[in-house]
């Protein structure tokens, strides 16, 4: 199988999904050490959207029916759900939040 070979699928991004990213973003730029990390994060959580769209296998199963992956060196998780037609990003969670994610 070649890269061209992979089907890709589309990502759609909840608005929620869109809103805790914002948040984790402005907070990083207001908390981080190094409020350039807000940047980096954004990009990398694209970055990792994009990879999705071509390998949404790579994700580990979570419940009941999402899959989620690391986002990065960061301490987020990428919540999402995988149909035949395309990736439905659910949302991003912060692993020190102490509660499991849970959909809205």
């Amino acid at each position: 199988m070649t890269k061209n070979d992979l089907e890709i699928k589309p990502a759609i991004i909840s608005d929620e999904c869109l809103e805790m990213l914002n948040e984790a973003v402005a907070y990083l730029r207001d908390k981080a050490l190094v409020p350039a990390q807000a940047e980096i994060m954004n990009s990398q959580f694209f970055a990792a959207i994009k990879q999705l769209e071509v390998t949404p296998w790579i994700g580990t199963p979570y419940k009941d029916g999402m899959r989620t992956v690391k986002l990065g060196k960061f301490r987020y998780n990428i919540y999402y759900r995988e149909n035949d037609t395309d990736i439905y990003i659910v949302g991003i969670w912060h692993s020190s939040r102490g509660t499991e994610f849970e959909e809205n």
